[in-house]
Parts: structure tokens; C-alpha cells; sequence
């Protein structure tokens, strides 16, 4: 029998490589698959796919095992076993939402099977990825610091985060587009992430000149009219301050308090480095 650690090695290394096989589908699906691109090896990253979803069964065969789930072990091979080394099952695709890129079938089938563990439980893993996502938004100032730009206005900002953001939610990179449809306007947040129905927005304020509680209230016509667009459940203001003497944290969470924001609104307040649109570290971005 398995020790604890043991156990807990398992779910890292199945949650690892999901992770990769998802990622590199999702490269392979849109560079070679249906893009203009060729493989510099043809078949290569088929290939990989094939080997990592059979390292995935086989690692879920050892967790079931060492979890004694001896009925659950056994419907799990008896789903898969004959089929493992069928290229065309394995690499089958389905499309769970018409806004996504199909998916690889095999993994959702395997989902069902670990779902039932709390450590799989796709509501806490969506959990963790938001507080992933709220991190990186906290450290909007690190990644201005490292970006060839010069900071003027908002999309300055967001664009850059997005671009690192590209990086853990692919379809973030995309031009995607929310139906906040209003009758005489159409609202666009600045970042979507389709993959945690998130969309962001940011705000910057740059001088002593400028109102944050006029900001703020800009924010709050936003979240009353991002509503009615299912793809996107949660939404994040980021204010970023240039000149931290403008207000403290604490001030800036008092007026969003007392603006009442619905509980799907989360506030991230970044404060900026000085002299930002001078002189920047050199990283291009795509």
C-alpha cells in the first residue's frame, strides 16, 4: 500500500500531465492540425500525444489502486484497456462549447473517473486557478518591468498582462469577444479568460489629479452592465496607481465597499514604480 506522499505525488504528476497534454493539443490543434504551419518533424507531436495519454492511463491505473478503489479500477480498465492503443480513440475530438476548440475526448472521459476525488474536484481546481490569476494581476508591475513600453494609458497596461496571461490560459490570447450588449452601447472588457469565464478590467491612474472615486464609479456602470453573457461568471477591476500618494489600499476598498459591487466582483489595487514611462527593460512581445 501507498504512503500518504506517495499518494499525493500521483495526483501532482496526473494533474502535470493533463496540463501538458492539453497545452501542446492545443498548440498542435492550431499551429499544424488546421493552421498554415508545418511540423518541422511530421508526426512528431502526434506521436508525443499518443505516449503522454498512455502514461496518463497508466498513472491513473496506479492512483486507483492505491486509493483501493477495486471496482472503480476495474470499470476503468475495462472502459479503456482495449482501447488505449487505437490512435483514432485516443485522439478523438469533441466539442464541449461551440465558443472553444474541440478538445481530446479521451480526456473528459478520464475526468469522469477522478472527479470523484477531491483533489480532481474541478470546482476546487478552478479555485486555485483563480487565485493563480489574482497573483499575476498583483504583479502587474513586475511584468511592466520587464516589457518595451511606455505606459500612457490603460491599454499600455492590460496589453502586456495579457500577453502573460497568453502564457497559463491559451484561449486568453484570442480575440474574443463577450455579449455585454446593452440597447445603445456594447461594453468590452480589456482581458478574457473563456477558460475561467473571468473577464478583467483595468484602470489607471496616473497623477494627484485624478479622481479614484470617479474610477471607481466607472467600474460600477461596468458591472451593471456585464451581465447576461453565460461564458463569463466573474470579473476583476484592476486599478493600477502610478503615484502612491494619490490614496492608500485601504481608502481605495472603503469607496469600493461603499459602492456596493455585486459578489462576482473581485478589486486587485496594484501600486506602480516611479519614472515607469521612461526607461524600460527590453522584452518584445508578440
Amino acid at each position: 500500500m501507498l504512503q500518504q506522499d506517495e499518494i499525493k505525488f500521483l495526483e501532482k504528476e496526473i494533474k502535470r500531465t493533463i496540463n501538458s497534454i492539453e497545452h501542446n493539443y492545443f498548440q498542435y490543434f492550431k499551429r499544424f492540425k488546421y493552421g498554415d504551419e508545418e511540423e518541422e518533424y511530421p508526426g512528431w507531436t502526434k506521436s508525443w500525444l499518443e505516449s503522454r495519454i498512455t502514461d496518463l492511463y497508466h498513472l491513473i491505473l496506479a492512483y486507483l489502486e492505491a486509493r483501493q478503489m477495486t471496482i472503480f479500477l476495474d470499470t476503468f480498465k475495462a472502459t479503456f484497456k482495449d482501447k488505449i492503443d487505437d490512435t483514432d480513440f485516443i485522439l478523438q475530438e469533441t466539442l464541449t462549447d461551440p465558443e472553444f476548440d474541440p478538445e481530446l475526448a479521451i480526456l473528459t472521459k478520464f475526468r469522469r473517473f477522478l472527479e470523484v476525488f477531491k483533489a480532481f474536484d474541478s470546482k476546487q481546481s478552478k479555485e486555485d486557478d483563480y487565485i493563480k490569476l489574482i497573483s499575476i494581476l498583483e504583479n502587474t508591475d513586475f511584468i511592466l518591468k520587464n516589457c518595451n513600453s511606455t505606459i500612457n494609458n490603460e491599454a499600455d497596461i492590460y496589453k502586456q498582462v495579457k500577453w502573460v496571461l497568453g502564457l497559463f490560459y491559451p484561449l486568453c490570447r484570442k480575440l474574443n469577444k463577450a455579449s455585454f450588449i446593452q440597447e445603445f452601447k456594447i461594453y468590452i472588457p480589456d482581458i478574457l479568460i473563456p477558460e475561467l469565464k473571468v473577464a478583467i478590467e483595468y484602470k489607471y491612474i496616473k497623477s494627484k489629479n485624478d479622481n479614484i472615486d470617479n474610477y471607481i464609479d466607472q467600474i460600477r456602470i461596468d458591472a451593471i452592465n456585464y451581465v447576461d453573457d453565460y461564458r463569463y461568471e466573474s470579473f476583476i477591476a484592476v486599478i493600477y496607481i502610478e503615484d502612491t500618494s494619490i490614496a492608500t489600499p485601504e481608502s481605495i476598498r472603503m469607496s469600493w465597499k461603499a459602492k456596493k459591487f455585486p459578489n462576482n466582483w473581485d478589486l486587485v489595487i496594484v501600486n506602480g514604480s516611479p519614472n515607469k514611462s521612461k526607461k524600460i527593460k527590453q522584452i518584445k512581445t508578440p
